[in-house]
């Protein structure tokens, strides 16, 4: 079992992400399975090394920009029967009208749906 380090709940959520990998061509379009103010978990078809930094596109709401951020991956773990993985992945640098749109964002969700405890 995992040891819990988390420091904020996080809120399920199913929305549409881009990972950059910096220096790289290389760019992931995937979807978050859950959102924290201080990170983000994923689907992936590629297992990033922990420390893997990336840059990140969040989409909240259609119709929106995105919320951009830099992370790096705190954690992976392969999903069962398949070929995928889950990455857990911290945020590091946000701009402080992103975190703000992000705080609203999971304040809104909060309210409609159960928190996944930190």
């Amino acid at each position: 079992m995992l040891n819990e380090r988390r420091a904020s709940s996080r809120v399920r959520a199913y929305r549409p992400v881009r990972l950059h990998l910096p220096r790289s061509p290389h760019l992931l379009e995937t979807l978050t399975k859950d959102l924290s103010i201080g990170g983000v978990c994923c689907i992936s078809s590629t297992a990033f090394p922990i420390a893997t930094q990336f840059n990140l596109e969040l989409i909240l709401s259609t119709g929106e920009g995105p919320i951009s951020a830099r992370g790096r991956t705190a954690w992976f773990r392969s999903l069962p029967h398949s070929e995928q993985f889950d990455l857990g992945i911290s945020f590091f640098d946000m701009p402080e009208t992103d975190k703000r749109r992000l705080s609203v964002y999971l304040g809104r969700l909060a309210e409609k749906f159960p928190l996944i405890p930190a």
